[in-house]
């Protein structure tokens, strides 16, 4: 804070449960780009570095109220550890206290009487509450690379004892505010403790503040100190220290990583000959962080943006881009494919080139920002633009050809690789293969399948409630259509922000105004006139069982350091 004093693994596991079952995905270890400089983290100041600095508001208020100038300065800094100011950060006296000892303060200074509860107001107006951009989208992109990130400031409590904090809570793994910790910065008792919470050492972590004094009470402690008078230049020096870019976040997306990079100089004339690249240095480079086999990246260039997906196998991306050329012809929304090659001379394997889709990506089901009635148009939304897919003609899909599987087939083969990769008996487990077979569906219908259809592999248009575009086609297949309604149901269920969510029931869901997975599938049966689907509870529960099976195998190939590609 820009006064504040004179002189900042593994996955959690997530549970879904449905009654009868409990699905929990193991765990699996992050790999940080950003690792190999050392640094696990960045501590970053609030006011004057993610939010405005009061200084100019102060110099505002004394204006306005004819009190001259610096009167707000110099009170903060008279009177030591014990003045009203620093008693206030720690949250020691209550802003009513604060106002009445800190207005004698200022009253002693001027020589008149000062009264400063209009000042404390003004440092929480909505013009204090807008986040620098640039930090924000540093942030943004120094968790796309897995570091930590926290705030330490030097805060205070409003009245009803709640800080003053303007700022998405959720872009912080911790947060370390001197008015509940008793002390204020530059005490480095506040720096170890900052560091302590997000389980780095000192020497991990990088600071910034816009006060000098605090940054070098945070390099005593051995943080690498980052002064902040100018956003945008402190940016860059950040960039300087963890060697990669904090500009142009795109969710979602790292830097290129190790073993993943394309060769520079044919891709450049790949690009000139396909797009009319006019200008080769002006391309960058970031990887999507995907589970995929191959690698997906996102192209810059000057005033476009492409992705190139790659992949380990030449067949199943031919066909996902054959799949995604004729669902854009059936009106499906899907990106626009601009090029493919076979040839292992241009980037060493096969790829195809197609547009960037902008808009909103929802990696938390509980769709936060969102009201409950914008959150039921979204899961709606997504439910409708599935039953789409659905009616495309399979002829359409060049997928005619394929036979498809059964759900007996499908319950058969993933209960076949559930006992070739299981390493200790689970219950649940063992009570799903035995409930399975005997509740199949009497119906069964094939459909084009999507085969990973989630929320997160939606993008919603930024303003009207519609789908954009349709991701993740890699899976793409013929099948029981229901299979890709219970995949969608689950997607409410479990996040890709694996940081911070924990798994979601389905009453909180609803309290959020999120439809249960039985009013999800009973819209999508009336968008497909379908008489009933009775089965969902089938569905659901198979789903959950067919990503355990998967979550078990990646949990036996990672103690055996075994290839599971055999393993579908």
């Amino acid at each position: 804070m820009a006064w504040a004093v004179s002189r900042v693994a593994h996955l959690p596991q997530v549970a879904v449960r449905f009654g009868f079952m409990v699905w929990r995905p193991l765990s699996h270890r992050h790999m940080s780009v950003a690792s190999t400089t050392g640094f696990k983290a960045v501590v970053f100041d609030m006011y004057g570095v993610l939010i405005p600095s009061p200084v100019p508001k102060a110099t505002e208020w004394e204006d306005k109220n004819r009190v001259p100038r610096g009167t707000i300065g110099k009170a903060i800094r008279t009177g030591g550890d014990s003045n009203s100011w620093r008693r206030f950060m720690r949250g020691e006296i209550d802003s009513e206290e604060f106002v009445k000892a800190f207005s004698l303060d200022c009253s002693k200074i001027v020589g008149s009487q000062v009264h400063v509860g209009s000042f404390l107001s003004a440092l929480t107006d909505s013009s204090m509450m807008e986040p620098v951009p640039v930090m924000m989208e540093a942030v943004q992109c120094v968790r796309a690379e897995g570091l930590k990130t926290a705030i330490l400031s030097n805060n205070f409590l409003l009245p009803g004892g709640r800080s003053f904090l303007p700022v998405d809570r959720s872009l912080f793994d911790v947060v370390v505010e001197s008015c509940k910790e008793g002390v204020c910065k530059p005490d480095v008792r506040i720096y170890r403790l900052c560091a302590d919470r997000l389980g780095v050492c000192p020497h991990q972590a990088v600071f910034l503040d816009d006060l000098h004094f605090n940054v070098e009470a945070a390099a005593l402690v051995g943080m690498r100190g980052i002064t902040v008078r100018d956003p945008l230049s402190a940016v860059r020096e950040l960039e300087q220290v963890l060697q990669f870019s904090l500009s142009g976040f795109v969710p979602g997306t790292c830097s290129v990583r190790p073993g993943y990079d394309l060769p520079v100089k044919e891709l450049n004339q790949y690009l000139t000959h396909t797009v009319g690249l006019s200008d080769p240095d002006t391309v960058t480079l970031q990887q999507f962080n995907s589970g995929d086999l191959g690698a997906t990246y996102l192209l810059r260039t000057r005033g476009r943006r492409l992705v190139l997906k790659k992949g380990p196998q030449p067949e199943p991306l031919g066909r996902e881009h054959r799949l995604l050329k004729a669902l854009k012809q059936a009106e499906v929304p899907v990106p626009e494919v601009i090029a493919h090659s076979d040839d292992p001379s241009v980037l060493g394997g096969e790829f195809y080139l197609r547009e960037y889709c902008p808009g909103r990506v929802f990696s938390d089901p509980t769709l936060p920002g969102l009201g409950p009635e914008q959150r039921r148009i979204v899961c709606e939304v997504m439910i409708q633009t599935l039953a789409q897919i659905h009616t495309v003609d399979l002829r359409t899909s060049g997928l005619q050809d394929c036979r498809g599987e059964s759900v007996e087939q499908c319950v058969v083969r993933w209960t076949e690789q559930y006992r070739r990769n299981e390493t200790q008996p689970i219950s649940a487990m063992d009570r799903l293969i035995d409930w399975l077979p005997l509740h199949l569906p009497k119906q069964h219908t094939h459909t084009l399948l999507h085969g990973d259809y989630r929320l997160c592999n939606l993008v919603y248009g930024s303003e009207m409630p519609e789908v954009k575009a349709v991701l993740g086609w890699g899976k793409a297949s013929v099948g029981d259509p229901l299979m890709d309604v219970a995949s969608a149901c689950l997607s409410l269920y479990t996040s890709t922000n694996t940081q911070t969510h924990t798994g979601t029931g389905v009453k909180q869901l609803s309290s959020l105004g999120i439809p249960s997975p039985e009013e999800l599938f009973e819209l999508y049966g009336r968008c497909r006139l379908l008489e009933d689907v009775a089965d969902w509870r089938f569905y659901m529960a198979l789903c959950c069982f067919c990503q355990a099976s998967a979550s078990q195998t990646l949990h036996r190939h990672s103690f055996t350091g075994t290839d599971q590609s055999t393993d579908t």
